[in-house]
């Protein structure tokens, strides 16, 4: 797939290159939206990525022309004098969507993966829009920086941490990387199956095992052959079985629920839970050899409350992604709504984020989220946990973490980006956006 860039900007150009490149994907580059209405009926272009920045009339001229073509790629607009009304009209003209710069590249990558319905050739897995790992929170960044180092060995990964703070996310991340990426991703919720389904659900069984056995099936292990089985809720399997299991990861096979021999599976397994492990350990509920087995590389995640830095990036995500789910064209959080998601405890983690976003789009009568439109959960505590910085816009916030970065890293751009999760050239350009802003302001 190719994608066209129509920009005048050279360095805004050679970030969006480079990032375009390293997917896999040619460029062509327009100055103009001119010169690119003359590129725009070429078969390989698959994408294209338009500079607007106010020029609202001409480029919705060019949306016009565009959809008089019989081939129409998405156009994805981007401008760093955003507007609600521009972004109203422009979508109404055609565009795909409407970003805000500078872009993310993260987000960029995510969009090729899921307009070209192809693999990402970075995450090297179709599984990407569905495994990334959005945060610029320093712990969170050092436990993926773990998984992915770890994610070609065939070690056991057990992962810790509270109900919705991505566990199954960190698995799905450890298996992307891996060399099994092409393979099968097994995911069981210990949890939700009734105590006598569990041992066939992780065994298999033959013809005839049990009362309503009419045939042989295959268990979760055998399914996930020479790929990722993802125990969820792992200390949620009964004590009875529990040797069962240290067996299979020991010796690489496994015994179905009637059978008479062993079927061996070579298989990477990923567990997890939300308990406390040391109680669980304690009260005898989960066997410490087999514990000891599945901990080989321990990840224990921090709960939302914990990465409140990471709200405005998770809001971004979520809004794009509901955004071509339910058709909308949400383009901004109000200060208001963004105040009271900081203010909220998130008992339910990113995963109650995502419900309450997802819920507020779909209330909001406007192309934006309001205060209005946010409807917690009343049986949870609603109270405000320490930010250490005041709510503000989502571009407010980010600057402000920025800076703070800086700060702390006296000057390091270099160790700045590291901690922010970005690269040294978009933090770059979005200090020469603020420079300008400043100028602006002054002037």
């Amino acid at each position: 797939m190719t994608i066209l860039i129509v920009s005048s900007n050279r360095h805004e150009v050679d970030d969006l290159k480079g990032c375009i490149e390293q997917q896999g994907c040619a460029c062509r580059v327009a100055a103009t939206m001119d010169s690119a209405s003359k590129l725009m009926d070429r078969s390989d272009i698959g994408l294209v990525l338009l500079s607007s920045n106010g020029h609202t009339a001409h480029t919705v001229r060019f949306l016009e022309h565009w959809q008089s073509l019989l081939k129409q790629p998405p156009v994805i607009v981007m401008s760093h004098k955003p507007s609600l009304e521009d972004a109203i009209e422009l979508m109404k003209a055609g565009a795909q969507d409407y970003w805000v710069k500078p872009l993310v590249p993260e987000r960029l990558i995510k969009t090729i993966a899921l307009l070209a319905d192809r693999p990402d050739r970075t995450e090297q897995s179709c599984h990407l829009r569905h495994s990334d790992i959005i945060t610029s929170n320093p712990v969170m960044l050092q436990l993926k920086e773990i998984a992915k180092r770890v994610a070609a060995s065939n070690a056991a990964v057990f992962i810790q941490g509270e109900s919705g703070t991505g566990k199954e996310l960190f698995a799905k991340y450890l298996h992307t990387h891996s060399e099994r990426s092409s393979k099968p991703f097994i995911p069981l919720n210990c949890a939700a199956l009734p105590e006598s389904l569990i041992e066939s659900e992780l065994f298999g069984h033959e013809k005839g095992a049990f009362t309503g056995a009419t045939r042989a099936k295959p268990g979760k292990f055998e399914l996930a052959h020479t790929g990722t089985l993802f125990l969820d809720e792992v200390t949620e399997i009964p004590i009875h079985l529990q040797p069962k299991l240290l067996r299979v990861l020991q010796e690489n096979e496994l015994d179905r629920v009637g059978g008479k021999y062993p079927v061996p599976i070579d298989v990477r397994v990923v567990a997890s839970t939300n308990r406390t492990i040391d109680e669980a350990l304690a009260q005898g509920h989960f066997r410490k050899d087999l514990y000891y087995r599945l901990n080989v590389i321990p990840l224990k995640l921090p709960p939302l409350r914990e990465r409140l830095e990471d709200l405005p990036l998770l809001c971004q995500h979520f809004v794009a992604k509901y955004n071509q789910i339910h058709k909308r064209c949400i383009a901004q959080i109000q200060p208001a709504a963004m105040a009271a998601l900081a203010e909220h405890s998130w008992p339910g983690n990113v995963r109650e984020l995502e419900n309450i976003i997802q819920r507020a789009m779909l209330l909001s009568r406007d192309h934006v989220i309001s205060r209005e439109d946010l409807i917690f959960d009343q049986s949870q505590p609603h109270q405000a946990p320490a930010l250490g910085l005041d709510v503000m816009p989502i571009d407010d916030m980010e600057r402000l973490l920025i800076e703070k970065a800086l700060a702390n890293c006296r000057g390091n751009r270099t160790r700045a980006a590291e901690i922010l999760g970005i690269s040294v050239r978009t933090l770059r350009n979005k200090l020469s956006l603020y420079a300008g802003q400043g100028a602006s302001r002054d002037a």
